[in-house]
């Protein structure tokens, strides 16, 4: 009957010392628990700023894109240009060009008549 005496002290004092580590360990596991609350915390806060970021990207986005609109517009405007100032060129062009013939048939015709050549 002592040995199971001496046996029942035995586990109970191993029992104890387990019981102490295992107190020791929920110690070590709350301030983990509370280290990650507090993490927690700050990254909700991270959060909440990081959507507020992203509502002001959007509206920027939304002013890139009426801004890109209005270019592409004007790009349109200007091409419109462009080809109105292309055919007027080509009339301009064809003016001066006869201009520029009549001018030297007149003025080969009126050296012939001063030499002489016309009579």
């Amino acid at each position: 009957m002592e040995q199971r005496v001496t046996k029942l002290e035995m586990n109970a004092d191993q029992a104890r010392t387990d019981i102490i580590e295992l107190k020791k360990d929920v110690a070590v596991l709350k301030t983990d628990v509370s280290v990650l609350k507090t993490d927690v915390a700050a990254l909700k806060a991270d959060v909440s700023i990081l959507k507020t970021d992203v509502g002001v990207l959007k509206t920027d986005v939304a002013v890139l894109k009426t801004d890109v609109s209005h270019l592409k517009q004007d790009m349109s405007e200007v091409k419109t240009d462009l080809s109105c100032l292309r055919v007027a060129h080509e009339r301009d062009f064809r003016i001066l060009f006869g201009a520029i013939i009549t001018l030297g048939l007149g003025l080969s015709g009126l050296m012939a008549k001063g030499f002489g050549w016309f009579h």
